[in-house]
């Protein structure tokens, strides 16, 4: 009797394709790959952290059915949480500052989770840490949670390691939490410490700053106080997070607004792939680096989330015009 081979929709979180983006450099530029985590069930990288913060909270019997969770998220993790915590009893909070693209609200929404939008010039991460403790509630706390960088380490890293056949010299990457890049260079480095990590970094995020002025000059008390917008949404920060480890940060690079949604209209056009700005600012950085080296050399990025969720924003060509944005 045949048998039919199947799994839970929920169970695909994971081992995504990679496919080869070559096209998007010079000729005899490196090789560029990226893993297309947008293919997850919940369109983005983030299902990873959140399956695996939620195991781990279940095993140390820290969450029961009928608990709540609190998400400081600026929209895939809250998305992520809200639908695995659907299915597994949880009432889910999500906070989440207005910069959150009304797709990826909605989503959050379709899951039957309670989303707050704080309001401009308030911290999204702080009112969700104060609600948590007010309340006693499961506080998912992702950017400083250990079980954020963990859990790439033990799953991506390995996964772009075998996909590559252990090829890879460079891997680049941007980050809000940084518990991928973090992650995923840990275990590449244990395999091959020559490879290089490149961190990706939105033009007015202070990561930058922080990497160059304070981490490599030695000085631990460094501040960078300035805070202007940008656009990208789920890339860089005001202030490294406790999941950043610099130590395995190779270099920084700055890609703008304008550079990182230009590529992912090349992306839309000549790949037919249609994903968020990080991952556009992901390929752009990727390109520059791939351009200096040879054809020997082999660079890994990420396609982090869906374009579906930018619908309103960065594919809405008056949204465009009104931020300003020029298309390269």
């Amino acid at each position: 009797m045949n048998t039919v081979k199947s799994i839970k929709f929920i169970d695909s979180i994971g081992y995504t394709p990679l496919v080869d983006l070559s096209n998007c450099c010079d000729p005899n530029s490196a090789k560029l790959y990226a893993k297309c985590e947008f293919l997850n069930p919940g369109y983005s990288m983030k299902d990873c952290i959140a399956q695996y913060i939620l195991n781990q909270a279940e095993a140390n019997k820290k969450l029961t059915k009928g608990d709540t969770i609190v998400c400081a998220s600026s929209g895939n993790t809250g998305c992520s949480f809200a639908m695995l915590g659907s299915l597994k009893g949880y009432n889910v909070i999500v906070v989440t500052s207005q910069k959150c693209s009304l797709e990826k609200q909605n989503h959050i929404r379709s899951f039957n989770a309670q989303l707050m939008v704080v309001s401009e010039g308030h911290d999204y991460m702080e009112y969700a840490h104060q609600l948590a403790c007010k309340h006693n509630y499961f506080k998912v706390d992702q950017y400083n949670n250990p079980n954020n960088p963990e859990i790439y380490y033990k799953t991506l890293g390995p996964e772009i390691w075998e996909q590559t056949n252990g090829r890879i010299t460079h891997f680049v990457m941007t980050g809000s939490t940084f518990g991928c890049i973090t992650g995923t260079a840990k275990f590449l480095k244990e395999q091959n410490h020559e490879i290089k990590v490149i961190l990706a970094d939105p033009l007015h995020s202070n990561i930058y700053e922080y990497y160059y002025h304070g981490y490599c000059q030695d000085k631990s008390d460094y501040i960078v106080n300035k805070n202007q917008p940008y656009i990208i949404e789920g890339a860089g920060k005001y202030k490294p997070t406790k999941c950043l480890d610099f130590s395995l940060i190779d270099e920084v690079i700055q890609v703008s607004d304008e550079q990182a949604i230009s590529m992912c209209y090349k992306l839309l056009q000549t790949e037919g792939i249609l994903v968020g700005g990080s991952s556009g600012l992901n390929i752009f950085a990727s390109k520059c680096i791939a351009e200096q080296l040879d054809e020997e050399s082999v660079v890994v990025t990420i396609l982090c989330d869906s374009g579906i969720k930018y619908l309103s924003k960065i594919y809405n060509p008056e949204f465009l015009r009104e931020s300003q944005i020029i298309l390269g």
